[in-house]
């Protein structure tokens, strides 16, 4: 009798979320009311937050029951860009032509299983660096390279950021110089990266040749495993091994100080065409990586077979990302089709096409630089301003840029529509899921 009772408390749930999303299907349609009193708030984790960002503030909902939690009435600083950290509390906003980073403060506070909220607000530190441009976080670790000097500004989110007197550390790396480079933290505490050769090929001034290992006091450790190229611009991490994109192929380093290359693969990959992996995605959580290369598509990375293969074939890939748990890449293109696979076994899941709002043009995009070959691949980097995950759910921005649209990931079917009262720039997806 027991076992039936707890087959039967595990059945209706499931069942009323079957009903729920059936109901909901047509991804323009009007909602259906399902027979059981089920809701959209029955299934997203409380902890999930969505930031609305506006030109003039920037607004934090609690995604589940759409309520607003709270609100800072000054919106990004011109001209910058904004990254949701790894613990999904903080937005990175980094603003390079005012050589400066700050940090919008969500409030929402992870300790695995429950959470609190404090004040949403803007963090009173302010880093002045050297031209800041390329982030990366993974495992609360945010390293954030300076293009000015070729120096990396290591920040910690934990027993850091929300301490009022914490300072992070800028690392002055010796025989560096200034060039468009990227740094990454490791599993093994210390970091990885990029420098330039004495005489960077023709071409490649703005870029760097080889990666190398740097120590968590800011020493570097003279030696490159022999691998050297003649540009290097991406970088994905899941702190045990990291990938940088290259002409040559896809630079991989691990938390046991190895560095190989990964060659390119097929005719058109390759330095000589232009076209090879500057972008790459990865999440702690899945053993691949995903590497962009402009107008060829997709391809997958293998750190530790060190093997690649192709994804997608198009030149139509608008942008890409991880379900927040990392158990889901999902792929969108120009055209409005969103493709869900297997975030480790890169199976295609379902696909379907959604009409969304139009990308906003970035300052890269519409700057002096716009048609460079730096700025085109800085746009591959950028975070989707209409389309963001939970672990669970894809909200996407619609064309009015006041319904946000909730799809399920897994089936892509529309299960729920959040109505805002203003009309939004972009949102960025915040907060965390508990692990129950």
């Amino acid at each position: 009798m027991t076992i039936m009772k707890n087959l039967t408390l595990k059945f209706w749930p499931m069942m009323a979320l079957l009903v729920f999303m059936a109901a909901c299907d047509d991804d323009d349609s009007t909602e259906v009311e399902p027979e059981e009193p089920v809701s959209f708030a029955d299934f997203e984790d409380e902890w999930v937050r969505l930031s609305l960002i506006q030109e003039d503030q920037i607004e934090v909902m609690q995604a589940a029951r759409e309520e607003m939690i709270g609100s800072v009435d000054t919106g990004l600083p011109k001209g910058a860009r904004y990254y949701p950290s790894n613990s999904g509390r903080y937005l990175t906003v980094i603003n390079t032509s005012n050589n400066e980073v700050r940090f919008f403060d969500t409030g929402v506070v992870n300790h695995a299983d429950h959470g609190h909220q404090n004040q949403v607000r803007w963090l009173d530190l302010i880093l002045q660096t050297a031209a800041p441009v390329h982030y990366t976080s993974v495992n609360g670790n945010i390293v954030i390279f300076n293009d000015g000097d070729g120096s990396i500004t290591y920040v910690r989110e934990v027993n850091g950021l929300e301490l009022p007197a914490y300072t992070p550390i800028t690392m002055q790396l010796e025989n560096t110089k200034a060039h468009h480079g990227v740094g990454i933290a490791l599993n093994s505490g210390k970091f990885a990266v990029t420098f330039q050769s004495d005489t960077p090929p023709n071409g490649y001034e703005w870029g760097p040749q080889m990666v190398k290992y740097v120590t968590s006091e800011g020493a570097v450790i003279d030696d490159n495993g022999g691998v050297e190229v003649k540009g290097i611009h991406g970088s994905a991490n899941n702190g045990s091994y990291g990938a940088f994109g290259s002409t040559d192929g896809v630079i991989i380093v691990d938390d046991q100080d190895n560095i190989d290359l990964v060659p390119n693969i097929g005719d058109d990959l390759r330095d000589e065409s232009g076209y090879w992996i500057g972008t790459l995605k990865s999440h702690v959580n899945s053993q691949v990586f995903y590497g962009r290369a402009r107008n060829l598509g997709i391809y997958i990375v293998n750190p530790e077979q060190k093997s690649m293969s192709l994804l997608y074939e198009g030149s139509n890939v608008a942008n890409d990302m991880f379900s927040f748990n990392g158990e889901f890449y999902l792929l969108h293109t120009d055209d409005g089709r969103i493709r869900v696979y297997d975030a480790n076994t890169s199976n295609l899941v379902t696909e379907r096409v959604v009409k969304m709002a139009e990308i906003p043009d970035s300052p890269i995009t519409s700057g002096r630089s716009a048609g460079s070959e730096v700025a085109q691949l800085r746009q591959l980097e950028e975070e989707s301003p209409v389309l963001v995950c939970s672990d669970k759910f894809l909200y996407v921005l619609a064309p009015n840029r006041t319904d946000i649209k909730v799809l399920s990931i897994a089936d892509l079917n529309h299960v729920h529509t959040i109505k805002l009262e203003n009309a939004v720039q972009s949102i960025a997806k915040n907060g965390f899921t508990v692990n129950n």
